[in-house]
């Protein structure tokens, strides 16, 4: 049920991620890249560090994503396409609605069909994979870090880990 959905408050959202946010000396220190003891240890310290570095891995997901687009010219071609056909469809609609044949074309429309015309064309250069290689290369490097990264003591993340 739609009614039940709550609305995502934007401003809530970026300031509870950037109080998680953590310094890039604490996430890049050297120092701290150890190997894990045992699998079990790996374990916790892959809940911990994915817990405690949350926001930054997601920071390292839209450099990667961002890196991923700018290395493929025609995919950032069809993507800047796509967002100036949204972008014009707003200009249009500031003015008047759009009208075909005496029937008004609702706004949502308009970007359902900007969107349904740029499908084809992002198919055509690669588009899923670059999903695959965002996805993969993502989870690469958030399993390394987070994997080799020495946790502080677990209670500092208010985080109980029970054995097995």
């Amino acid at each position: 049920n739609l009614s039940n959905i709550q609305k995502l408050n934007v401003g809530e959202l970026y300031s509870e991620q950037t109080k998680s946010l953590r310094p890039w000396t604490e996430f890049f220190h050297t120092n701290q890249f150890k190997k894990p003891a045992s699998i079990k240890a790996a374990g916790r310290r892959l809940l911990l560090n994915v817990e405690h570095f949350r926001t930054n891995y997601i920071i390292v997901a839209v450099i990667l994503s961002i890196y991923c687009v700018i290395t493929s010219p025609a995919l950032l071609f069809v993507l800047l396409a796509m967002g100036a056909g949204c972008y014009l469809v707003t200009l249009k609609n500031r003015e008047s609605q759009l009208s075909i044949m005496g029937r008004q074309i609702p706004t949502s429309q308009q970007y359902i069909a900007v969107m349904g015309l740029c499908v084809p064309l992002l198919l055509m250069v690669g588009a899923g994979s670059a999903i695959f290689w965002i996805l993969g290369a993502s989870v690469f490097v958030i399993l390394l870090h987070a994997l080799f990264h020495q946790t502080p003591n677990q209670e500092a993340f208010g985080v109980q880990m029970e054995e097995a």
